[in-house]
Parts: structure tokens; sequence; C-alpha cells
């Protein structure tokens, strides 16, 4: 049964897109199918990202142009399939939202979980993204302004009776100026079952155009993503398992077997 979740924030900048494109990554290497919906059609970012900021067919065209929705649906390299929403002005206008909902639900059976990348902020791409899911997943930075608004993102999923599953607290530093995990849980009520670290990786592999859990697998970041996956999953990750492949991997190559 496919599952649909919101990666939603009332705030910019925090990783939102970020967090839906590496959950669906770290899904996939624990052998799920994963789509990754671009639901913010006025600021898309979801194929900048990926490196592929121009595809033939996007959402904007299935709901303007009449194209059918697997047109939309593209296989990335790592596995991830992705609906990206178009980055020319000229797509933005009026939504149907009605419609739209329907497209997304008729995903289901295509893939174990559908990620939905929402629009920051309380707004009709957000509100309508929290309607069509099944859970909320809001990620927050670990300071004041940033809970305060993930706060109220809470409080939006609740008054729509969504599941929200817990929060994603990203760009930690885990230093004194920065709110604890247990100050955050205790100000939205609501569990932290992710911290993604600030982590240089994360820089470098947006300007590689790959997903942090791809390019840098053995990043504090990356394996911040795959402990969550595991957590949504109900499983375990074992960090030590992949290391040691690596070192297995290393050890091949210098005594010239690989």
């Amino acid at each position: 049964m496919t599952k649909f979740i919101v990666i939603a924030s009332s705030k910019g900048g925090v990783g939102k897109t970020t967090t839906a494109i590496n959950l669906g990554t770290a899904l996939t290497t624990f052998g799920k199918e994963v789509i990754v919906v671009d639901f913010n059609l006025t600021t898309p970012n979801l194929s900048l990202y990926l490196g592929a900021p121009v595809v033939p067919v996007t959402l904007n065209d299935v709901l303007n142009k009449g194209k059918k929705i697997t047109d939309a649906l593209y296989m990335h390299s790592m596995g991830l399939k992705i609906i990206p929403a178009s980055q020319s002005l000229n797509d933005i206008g009026k939504v149907d939202y009605e419609r739209l909902s329907r497209l997304i639900k008729s995903l289901s059976g295509m893939a174990d979980y559908v990620i939905i990348d929402s629009s920051a902020g309380i707004n009709d791409d957000s509100l309508n993204a929290m309607k069509v899911s099944d859970e909320v997943l809001v990620v927050s930075t670990p300071e004041l302004p940033s809970v305060s608004d993930a706060l109220r993102t809470i409080k939006k999923a609740k008054e729509h009776k969504k599941k929200v599953s817990g929060v994603i607290l990203t760009r930690v530093y885990e230093d004194e100026l920065e709110l604890s995990k247990e100050d955050v849980e205790t100000m939205l009520e609501t569990p932290v079952i992710a911290i993604i670290p600030e982590d240089d990786s994360m820089r470098e592999s947006v300007q590689m155009k790959s997903p942090v859990t791809h390019s840098h697998p053995n990043a504090s970041a990356s394996l911040g993503y795959k402990q969550l996956a595991a957590e949504l999953l109900g499983e375990k990750y074992v960090e030590s398992v992949e290391k040691e492949d690596n070192m297995f991997e290393f050890m091949m190559k210098k005594l010239g077997l690989k």
C-alpha cells in the first residue's frame, strides 16, 4: 500500500527539498520504490537540485496541457523517481487543486512511498499538499524563529486532521547557540525523529547536483537521513555495516583484487 508523506515547513531555507530528496534516496537503499513530487508550483526546486532544470513534461503540463501523470515521471540514476514542476514563469497560473490531488493519488500502487515536497509557508500549495498526504514530516532548524514557524505548520496539519509523524531538525551544530532536541520537543509537543548535522558535504552535494546520500554516503548528514528512513520503516540502521563494506573494498583495491 502506497504511503503519501508531505515534507512541510512554514519557513524557507531549512532544507525541505534536500530532505525530500535524501529521504527518498535513503528509502531506496532499503529496497523501497519511491516517487518524489514537486508540489511547489510557484518556486519549484526539485529538478534544480538533481541537475535537470528542463525536462520534456512537467507536473504543470499534466495540469494544463492534458499530459498523463506518468508522462512527467522520471527515473533518476539513483533509483529514485521524480515528478518535477516547471521552472518557467509562463507556467505559473491558477491551479485546480482538486484535480491535482486526484492526479497525485493516482500514483497509488506505483511506489511504496510518494514523498511530496511542498512549498514553504502557509499557502494554497502547502495546505493542499497536506490534504493529499497520509502523514506530515515537519522540517525545522534548531533556532527559535524556525521552531516558531514549525509550530504553525503543526497546528495547520492538525486542523486538517493529518498525522504529524515528527520533526526533522536540520543544520544542527550542537552548540550552546541553538535549541536542544528536548527544547524543541517541549515547544512543539512533537517528537524529533531525526537530527541532520550541519555538514559541508551537503553543500558539496548541491554543487554536484546529487543527493548527499549518494555523493557522500558516509557523511554525517547522509547517516542522519538513512537513520530517518529506518525510523519510518520501523527498522534499525546499522552504520558499522556500511563502514565495514567500504573498508573491505579499500583492502581489495590495495591488494590489487578490485
